[in-house]
């Protein structure tokens, strides 16, 4: 296609193609869950067969839900630290930035494998207080980096965690707890019941990768470090404006699976 941008990521960058396509279609909504005109800018210039996705409503309003909650958090968070620092971790495609537009924030760091930055600076771009970090959320060195402006920090993993084992995801917060005094991390849990079951998700099993991780218990993260305390969590199926299939509202009404089959939005304070 003239003048489109190719697309050669694959396994789980190539995820934020999904999370793309969902907050682009949600432009053409009348009453949208989340308005983000530069996603469908991007969408626009990409080279990739969004088609295969155009059955997932499920997983297309859930994004949108899922953004604009931690978009919430992330606001509520700077109306009292207007100085802060934000990272944002495996941030993709993610306008965020440019979304949420915060004026007076210190900086904010975007953090994501080398391919993935590689691909994010084609259609967004830096700016004095909007940088790029391309690395591993692994290689801890970004807290160095985020630790040196000496002010009250958010960090931020949207549609990330998911995709690492639980003793993974369970190392990277002991260090968080280990080099931070005190932190805000505002992230969501995947649906219990969709772990290990990628192959039946609408968008997911389009492109071949596994989820690995969640908790039926949320809370079950403050036994993991004493520094770790849930500040709020969200139940997504609460927020969808009627919008989730109607087998999927029917299924909510039952606490069973409104337990399981709900994806989740945690905010929670190291301190």
């Amino acid at each position: 296609m003239s003048g489109k941008i190719e697309n050669k990521l694959t396994d789980v960058p190539e995820s934020m193609l999904i999370t793309l396509w969902a907050k682009a279609v949600e432009n053409k909504q009348v009453n949208p869950i989340l308005r983000d005109p530069k996603a469908l800018e991007i969408y626009n210039r990409v080279d990739y067969d969004f088609s295969k996705f155009k059955n997932a409503t499920f997983s297309q309003v859930g994004c949108c839900v899922r953004a604009s909650l931690i978009d919430k958090e992330i606001e509520k968070f700077f109306s009292k630290n207007p100085d802060a620092v934000a990272i944002q971790l495996g941030a993709g495609i993610d306008a965020r930035y440019e979304r949420l537009n915060p004026k007076n924030i210190t900086h904010w760091y975007d953090l994501d494998l080398p391919e993935a930055i590689d691909f994010r600076r084609k259609v967004l771009t830096e700016s004095e207080r909007n940088t790029y970090i391309s690395k591993s959320l692994f290689d801890y060195s970004w807290i160095d980096t985020v630790k040196a402006h000496k002010k009250p920090v958010i960090i931020i993993a949207e549609g990330v965690l998911m995709y690492f084992k639980q003793a993974e995801v369970k190392a990277f917060f002991d260090e968080v707890c280990r080099q931070f005094d005190e932190a805000t991390v505002v992230f969501d849990m995947l649906a219990y019941i969709a772990v290990k079951h990628s192959k039946r998700h609408d968008t997911i099993s389009k492109i071949g990768i596994e989820f690995q991780w969640s908790e039926l218990d949320t809370k079950v993260m403050e036994q993991w470090n004493s520094k770790i305390h849930i500040e709020n969590e969200y139940f997504m199926s609460d927020y969808d404006q009627g919008r989730y299939p109607t087998i999927a509202r029917l299924l909510y009404k039952l606490k069973y699976f409104y337990n399981r089959l709900n994806q989740r939005v945690v905010t929670l304070k190291i301190k």
